[in-house]
């Protein structure tokens, strides 16, 4: 039987829902995320990882494809085109090859009623009246809370070799906790690990930095989510960057009484390009305590410093969470 290797970066599409089958495939390596498009959102399916086949319900039944497929991770793959497989078939027995195909059609038939299922899983997010919004979300703050709940247990429970940048453990294990017991989506997790290289909570292959950190992120998630929405901190983008200006210029701050600082973010702001106006949103929202308009270049902040660089990794880790599911809106 004739077969070809296929290589596909992250985020390559192999196959779209509704395209002819013409091929099936076996992963030697990497993982594929099978999905289905609502809206402008997408409808986790199932990963499939390496050493398993994917595509073979269409290659046998005959029926264009059920769902899309994209790399998770940089894949290969080995490609058994239909007419390869169709010599190999017409030498075994027709009760076999009958077999085969009647096993696809239940498959099929279950599969679409899976479909009628499917919007139970869709997620959305919700305003701060606590309405609903139209905007399909990846990963919300539950699973993200339950994600964050499983790498700290295996982390703690399982990790090995301690070094004073963190602790390794392993990627099964995160997964097996995550998916199997918390019932993250595989294709979630993934995601989210790649999510936390990215704002330095996890790395390598893989290394958890700071556990105490992630020990009081899990914290502030569970005390916002049992929040009302209305009452539940939040930053705009520019609040976000103003937090962060906060955090880089923190060393000229001046100390207070009772661990208050007290910072003059005016020359930042004006360099940056951040409306004064902003700052407003910070103190709304419980970030800062006083702000004193002195002039453009002189505006005072008084914030408790202990929980500055604290506040920034989680605003850090949540506005990555939002560009996530930004760009899987648009997909």
């Amino acid at each position: 039987m004739s077969a070809k290797e296929v290589n596909l970066k992250q985020k390559d599409i192999l196959f779209e829902e509704g395209d002819p089958s013409n091929a099936l495939y076996f992963v030697k390596k990497g993982a594929i995320r099978l999905f289905r498009r609502k809206g402008e959102g997408k409808i986790e399916i199932d990963t499939v990882r390496a050493g398993s086949v994917l595509g073979e319900l269409a290659f046998f039944d005959g029926q264009p494809r059920s769902a899309s497929a994209e790399a998770l991770l940089p894949t290969d793959l080995i490609e058994i085109s239909k007419g390869s497989l169709d010599d190999a078939l017409s030498k075994i027995p027709e009760w076999l090859v009958t077999l085969i195909k009647t096993i696809s059609s239940r498959l099929r038939a279950a599969n679409n009623k899976v479909r009628m299922l499917e919007s139970l899983s869709t997620e959305y997010e919700v305003d701060k009246h606590g309405n609903r919004s139209k905007e399909y979300c990846f990963v919300t703050t539950p699973e993200l809370l339950k994600f964050s709940t499983a790498l700290l247990t295996v982390a703690s429970r399982y990790g090995k070799n301690e070094k004073p940048d963190g602790i390794e453990f392993t990627s099964a294990m995160l997964e097996r906790f995550a998916t199997q017991i918390l019932q993250v989506p595989s294709a979630k997790v993934l995601s989210l690990i790649e999510l936390l290289k990215t704002v330095k909570i996890l790395k390598d292959d893989l290394m958890l930095t700071d556990i105490r950190f992630l020990d009081q992120f899990i914290q502030y998630l569970n005390e916002q989510n049992l929040t009302p929405h209305e009452k539940r901190q939040t930053l705009s983008p520019s609040g976000f960057k103003i937090l962060g200006l906060m955090v880089q210029n923190r060393t000229q701050a001046k100390p207070l009484a009772d661990s208050i600082e007290r910072l003059n973010i005016g020359p930042a702001i004006q360099q940056a390009g951040v409306p004064v106006g902003q700052i407003q949103e910070l103190q709304d929202q419980g970030f800062i305590k006083n702000i004193t308009l002195v002039s453009a270049s002189e505006v005072l902040l008084d914030y408790e410093g202990s929980n500055l660089l604290f506040l920034y990794r989680v605003f850090w880790v949540l506005t990555e969470i939002e560009r996530l599911n930004e760009e899987k809106r648009k997909k």
